[in-house]
């Protein structure tokens, strides 16, 4: 309300000193409220100035909020809330009673801007509403000025904040760009090094260029195909462990980091980056993807002619064992660089299915084969797998090496005698001789030579040997029992006596026992067993029992 205003009320009213110099007042309070307006400090003005003036007190005061009023202060009453609505907006007495209540409006431009509801014990003078009044307008004023302050401030707070969010789109487009064109550069630079004439080796050495970091590549037995070392780092061991076929890669070092390379789910080798603080940038890691991905296609294209190789050699196998196309059978194996001109043996593995490991028994195979350095063509059987191996190179510890991969110790090898390639049909019936007799012994997991068999070769084992027991129990089970009840060595007496030809100094002296000795024994073996040992057919049984005997606690037990 501007000062012009006032005097006019002046002018128009008949007032007394004392209203005049209130009057003065007010106009001082109005130029205060519109010098900061904010609704608080107004309302706080409005009110001290209404007790000055009337000594009411204000029970309640109203705000304007979406072109309605709402409680801005004072003790919530719905009553005294509805009262209020029901005036309109216009000044005026709520209710007469024990007290006075008042509705004063504050508008500005025919707006209600505000309100307060003014309380005294009875009801104000003339002079006193007339003041009042004049207070509503500067009130209304200032008030609506600091709505508008508020809202041109709102404004400016959302436009300050449209413009910081449009310049971080603006920094995050550019920081887009910017990647987007780093990741470019990377793929680009991969690319010209999987063109190369050796795409694997150049792309890990490429790689390292790009991370400056040591990197490894290793194929999906934890072989190493392409090492780049920085600053000294070694190759690390396989980083994979055996269930590589079944489950994520495991990370083996706390130092490698490992991406596995993968081709329709099936693991083709791990890529690893030298990290040992876990600190690579995210253009490290797009780098080592798009090599996974890269060298994925490389490892796909030899597996794909590694499996043409297999298959190859899986039916010049399987031609070889059946005894059939043996006529070309030296120009197929020269093909695949398998020398068949000197011997070869046939060996057969068999192994639990499905393996906790989860690794396919053929390609453990093929792979302890290689590592073993044994040249190998390698089928699948329906019960076992099949591969025809150069001879003179040592199979003990093929079972070992199988078992740890398989993660498992369930399975069984034959091996079958030597050959030429004309002849490995007879080697495969050894293999599968040697087979048998392993699976169906007491101990049937682990390896069995056929040319270690001895005796077993032409005896029955199956069904556990269990006629084969019963053979031994029947000649040598008297003495069996009197030597594990009475700690005795007749049974091994007997073998030596046997295997001398009956003579008795040989005897003695291969026993370190006294001839006398010696002729205890025997007498008690003749009473145990009830066997005559003069007799050419009993000396034979009792000796083939006890060869079968040491066989089997030898080979199978």
């Amino acid at each position: 309300m501007c000062a012009s205003s006032y005097q006019g009320f002046v002018a128009r009213a008949d007032l007394d000193a004392e209203s005049q110099s209130g009057l003065y007042d007010l106009l001082r309070v109005g130029s205060k409220m519109l010098e900061h307006p904010t609704t608080r400090e107004t309302l706080r003005l409005a009110g001290a100035s209404a007790k000055a003036i009337t000594g009411c007190t204000v029970p309640a005061v109203y705000v304007n909020a979406g072109d309605r009023l709402v409680r801005y202060s004072g003790k919530a009453n719905h009553r005294l809330d509805l009262l209020v609505e029901a005036r309109a907006g216009t000044s005026g007495v709520l209710e007469i009673g024990d007290v006075w209540r008042y509705a004063l409006f504050f508008r500005e431009t025919g707006k209600v801007r505000g309100a307060f509801v003014l309380q005294a014990a009875a009801e104000p003078s003339g002079n006193e509403m007339f003041m009042l009044h004049a207070l509503a307008e500067p009130t209304g004023a200032a008030l609506a000025t600091a709505e508008l302050i508020n809202r041109e401030r709102r404004q400016a707070r959302e436009l300050r904040l449209l413009y910081e969010a449009q310049a971080g789109s603006n920094r995050t487009m550019a920081a887009t760009i910017v990647r987007l064109n780093g990741h470019q550069d990377i793929r680009d630079s991969i690319v010209a090094a999987a063109g190369s004439g050796n795409g694997e080796a150049q792309i890990v050495e490429t790689l390292s260029a790009i991370t400056r970091r040591s990197i490894v590549l290793q194929d999906s037995f934890g072989n190493e195909r392409a090492f780049i070392g920085v600053g000294g780092a070694t190759s690390p061991s396989s980083m994979l462990v055996p269930d590589i076929q079944v489950s994520p890669a495991v990370l083996l070092s706390t130092e490698w980091r490992s991406t596995v390379i993968r081709s329709h789910r099936e693991t083709l080798g791990v890529i690893g980056i030298f990290d040992p603080d876990d600190t690579r940038s995210e253009d490290d890691r797009f780098a080592v993807e798009y090599a996974s991905a890269m060298i994925a296609v490389e490892l796909a294209h030899h597996r794909n002619v590694a499996e043409v190789e297999i298959r190859l050699g899986r039916d010049l196998a399987d031609d070889l064992v059946a005894g059939t196309g043996t006529v070309d059978a030296f120009a197929r194996a020269e093909a695949l660089h398998f020398d068949l001109s000197g011997s070869q043996r046939v060996v057969l593995i068999s192994w639990e299915y499905p393996t906790p490991s989860g690794v396919d028994i053929g390609a453990a195979v093929r792979y302890e084969l290689a590592a073993m350095r044994v040249p190998a063509l390698i089928s699948r059987r329906p019960d076992a797998m099949l591969a025809v191996v150069v001879d003179g190179h040592d199979l003990s510890h093929l079972y070992e090496r199988l078992s740890v991969v398989m993660a498992s110790t369930r399975g069984t090898i034959g091996v079958g005698g030597s050959t030429t390639a004309e002849d490995l049909a007879h080697s495969f019936a050894e293999a599968s001789r040697a087979l048998q007799i392993r699976a169906e012994s007491r101990r049937p997991y682990g390896t069995s030579n056929h040319d270690d068999l001895g005796l077993l070769r032409i005896l029955d084992t199956s069904g556990g040997g269990v006629q084969l027991d019963r053979y031994v129990s029947e000649w040598l089970g008297a003495l069996i029992d009197y030597d594990r009840d009475h700690r005795s060595e007749l049974v091994r007496t007997l073998g030596a006596y046997l295997d001398l030809g009956g003579n008795y100094d040989r005897t003695a002296d291969a026993l370190i026992i006294h001839r006398s000795t010696l002729r205890y024994r025997l007498g008690r073996i003749r009473e145990l067993s009830g066997r005559d040992l003069a007799d050419p057919d009993s000396r034979l049984n009792l000796h083939v029992a006890i060869r079968a005997r040491a066989a089997l606690r030898d080979n199978l037990r």
